[in-house]
């Protein structure tokens, strides 16, 4: 898984998909750049020669790097909960919802690109301290919400008893995160498969229900 005031410029307006498809190649160039030659390092006009784009048209869309890297995680945490919301449409329970958005979650924090993004986004903090709260809404924060909104369905179903959904979602995605995400980080355990991550994801749902159900 970043637009706010002076990003929205990056926009995508309505009826005009050259300017989208011109803004995704924007950012498409930078995750390219970023990635192959870290943040701190990458130019603005890399950018704009691997986009075939001006600067001008970057600054006028993005504002700066900053924006440039807002924007990537935010498409990031679209193309999640755009993969959750679909699986999730024929999803009969509660349970299937959640294992819906876990494996979506964890498949990606489990990938080295998600220390490639954590790493990327530590050196914007430093060097923007003003964006981390654009960082966190963008990415996190999306997630966080995207998970309180189903807990909060759940809830006026009856399914569930809580009081806070947010820290209820907060709950299950410290279940789910644990210490799998350290011993990623660390290098100390081989990525999990798909089959290993399903069981992680359905144990942290077990404990979390044992919680939350409604008898």
């Amino acid at each position: 898984m970043i637009h706010d005031k002076a990003h929205d410029a990056a926009p995508l307006r309505a009826g005009r998909p050259t300017d989208e498809r011109k803004t995704e190649a924007i950012i498409d160039a930078a995750r390219t750049v970023f990635f192959s030659e870290g943040f701190a390092a990458a130019s603005i006009e890399r950018i704009a020669e691997l986009a075939a784009v001006s600067k001008v048209t970057i600054y006028k869309r993005f504002g700066d790097k900053a924006g440039l890297l807002e924007a990537l995680v935010r498409r990031q945490a679209r193309h999640m909960t755009e993969t959750i919301r679909e699986a999730n449409r024929g999803a009969a329970t509660l349970e299937a919802q959640l294992v819906n958005f876990g494996c979506t979650l964890m498949s990606f924090l489990v990938e080295q690109k998600h220390f490639d993004f954590d790493s990327m986004l530590a050196v914007g903090k430093q060097r923007h301290p003003e964006t981390t709260r654009r960082f966190f809404d963008a990415g996190p924060g999306t997630m966080r919400s995207e998970l309180t909104a189903i807990l909060k369905q759940a809830r006026k179903r009856g399914d569930l008893i809580l009081d806070k959904p947010q820290r209820a979602a907060e709950d299950l995605l410290s279940l789910w995160r644990g210490f799998r995400d350290i011993e990623a980080r660390f290098g100390v355990a081989k990525t999990p498969s798909p089959a290993e991550i399903k069981r992680h994801v359905r144990h942290g749902i077990d404990l979390f229900l044992r919680a939350y159900r409604a008898d």
